[in-house]
């Protein structure tokens, strides 16, 4: 950085030091403001929030395991709506040498492993009621379109473009999503207390963007997801507030693996090997989805 930086072509690494502290400086100072929630800057009163909670890990590939750093990372997912009230001032970020007092650190909030619940299980919030007709219609037509491409074609690629593409080009005036990201928790996310201390985070945020009458909408992978489901059934308080939603990719995995089940020892597996089509590794991979791609490709062929 110092050699860019004697060429003009960036800044200092001492400068890039100094940024880096005034900007934990600033997290602090919000933190403080809120009682212990870091609430991002962007966020704004009235317009729907929602969320996307994982694991995050840094050094994995040391050679003792020593030295790796395991944590948790939220998103916070909001329209972009300048009209709208900031629910929090906007960061005040200087210059400094240090971190002005004790650094962030939130208290991971005690939670012991949930017992298995029979007890009838409770509505949630109908998040769907809520789904206009119009955009009801807009997805249709691009599942519609994106299936007959493919049968059109005989490809396992389509001519009409993804879901976001698809709605860029119908829309000239689409509402941009500001993505933020709050301070990392120091633990896995597979530990209950950081599950629950992730939901009341979240929760804490809503409520300062949309009140009681919203429900939380959190992102999970699929090995998340199980396990918040389990919290949520053992506390009843929580889940008529919160509505986990498994991502995309598992949704899509879960269905595969699904559907691989329901074809073994059908004869279709045998048939793909013994026409050289796929090897037993590569079939194995498919049937079970431990190949997202392969398995994607195969069920279309």
């Amino acid at each position: 950085m110092n050699l860019l930086n004697a060429h003009g072509y960036s800044v200092s690494h001492g400068r890039a030091l100094l940024m880096e502290t005034a900007l934990a400086n600033a997290v602090v100072e919000n933190t403080r403001a809120h009682q212990g929630l870091y609430v991002p800057p962007f966020l704004r009163k009235g317009t729907f929030v929602f969320f996307a909670a994982d694991n995050t890990d840094f050094a994995e590939d040391t050679r003792d395991g020593k030295g790796t750093t395991h944590g948790t990372i939220t998103a916070v997912y909001q329209k972009i709506d300048p009209s709208k009230e900031p629910v929090a001032e906007p960061l005040i970020i200087g210059d400094a040498q240090s971190l002005s007092g004790t650094p962030y650190h939130v208290d991971i909030l005690h939670c012991d492993k949930p017992t298995p619940q029979h007890a009838k299980r409770s509505e949630q919030f109908a998040i769907s009621r809520g789904i206009s007709e119009s955009y009801q219609l807009t997805h249709l037509g691009w599942v519609v379109a994106s299936a007959l491409s493919r049968m059109k074609s005989g490809e396992t690629s389509s001519n009409i473009p993804g879901w976001a593409g698809y709605n860029s080009l119908l829309s000239e005036s689409l509402p941009l999503t500001q993505v933020g990201a709050l301070p990392l928790l120091p633990e896995g996310a597979h530990e209950w207390s950081t599950l629950l201390t992730i939901i009341m985070q979240a929760n804490q945020l809503r409520k300062l963007a949309v009140g009681e009458d919203h429900p939380t909408v959190i992102t999970f992978d699929m090995a998340l997801y199980e396990k918040v489901v389990q919290l949520l059934d053992a506390r009843p308080d929580l889940k008529q507030m919160v509505v986990p939603r498994l991502g995309e990719l598992h949704v899509v995995m879960a269905a595969l693996r699904a559907l691989g089940a329901s074809m073994e020892n059908s004869g279709i597996d045998d048939a793909w090997m013994e026409a050289d089509v796929y090897g037993p590794a590569t079939t194995r991979q498919i049937l079970k989805c431990t190949h997202y791609k392969r398995a994607l490709h195969a069920h279309i062929y």
